[in-house]
């Protein structure tokens, strides 16, 4: 019988590469490599970071610090930060609780109990994954040590940052959007691929990308959100979404070629169709 943290690590992979095979545009997938990274490199890294995710003696700090390691080590590149920072906390609340109907209230608490170590954990996976645009800010910053708490330092992110606002607000992005929005096309379009799509879309639609942000300006990403306005919504009220195949990759083209890339969305994708498949 298998256990349940081979199950939980499961579930993260069977996510990882499900938000692969989804059409996303400006982001890579089986559909297109992009931004210098290839799908190869993001199935490496959700095999690699698995382990040290779910490993049964961590905190939450050093689940992200040993999965960045393994991530680096594996494909040499930042591919899957965003994910690891989501993914971290909920399994520090599955291992401590396990899975059952009480999981945002359990990770609520995980959230209040996170300390400054975990926060000097985190900021040097972060160092360590170098990823682009991150700027400067006044308080806790990520180039120096902090001294706060982990969520204290997210909550001081929150504003400018979709990850540090699921910390900040118990991951409600999931929890009060996207599951739903993940059953509700799944039953319409019978494909988890395409229920992916959805997630991702109306995730985009909803709330401009903060890697965006951080990379080309919120004026911009405002403006790209407009821009892809039109088709997500022709494809969220379609009956048939391959109907909209060509006009989905012709957006994806057209988004790479220009170096925009909505990867905190698509990291927000992945951790909510991690959560919907625990559900099973």
């Amino acid at each position: 019988m298998i256990s349940a943290i081979e199950s939980y690590k499961h579930c993260y992979q069977e996510a990882c590469l499900l938000e692969l095979r989804a059409l996303k545009p400006g982001n890579v997938g089986y559909h297109s490599d992009g931004h210098g990274m290839s799908v190869s490199q993001f199935e490496l890294s959700a095999q690699a970071s698995s382990e040290p995710l779910f490993s049964p003696c961590e905190g939450v700090g050093e689940r992200i610090l040993k999965a960045v390691n393994a991530t680096h080590d594996a494909v040499a590149d930042n591919t899957n930060l965003g994910i690891i920072l989501l993914i971290a906390p909920i399994a520090q609340t599955l291992l401590n609780c396990g899975y059952n109907s009480q999981l945002k209230d359990n990770l609520a608490r995980v959230l209040l109990e996170l300390s400054v170590d975990d926060a000097k954990f985190c900021y040097q996976g972060i160092q360590r994954a170098m990823p682009g645009g991150m700027g400067d800010v006044e308080e806790q910053d990520i180039s120096e040590v902090p001294n706060v708490s982990l969520l204290e330092a997210m909550q001081l992110s929150a504003e400018k940052d979709r990850i540090g606002y699921q910390y900040a607000n118990t991951f409600s992005d999931i929890f009060e959007h996207n599951l739903s929005i993940y059953r509700e096309y799944l039953q319409k379009w019978g494909s988890q691929e395409w229920a992916v799509t959805a997630v991702f879309l109306n995730q985009w639609l909803r709330v401009p990308d903060s890697l965006i942000i951080r990379k080309k300006g919120l004026l911009k990403a405002r403006e790209i959100s407009d821009m892809i306005a039109p088709l997500a919504n022709r494809v969220l009220a379609s009956q048939d979404p391959t109907d909209h195949v060509s006009g989905l990759l012709s957006l994806d083209s057209g988004l790479k070629s220009v170096g925009i890339n909505p990867g905190t969305t698509a990291d927000i994708t992945v951790t909510t169709v991690f959560v919907a498949m625990l559900e099973r």
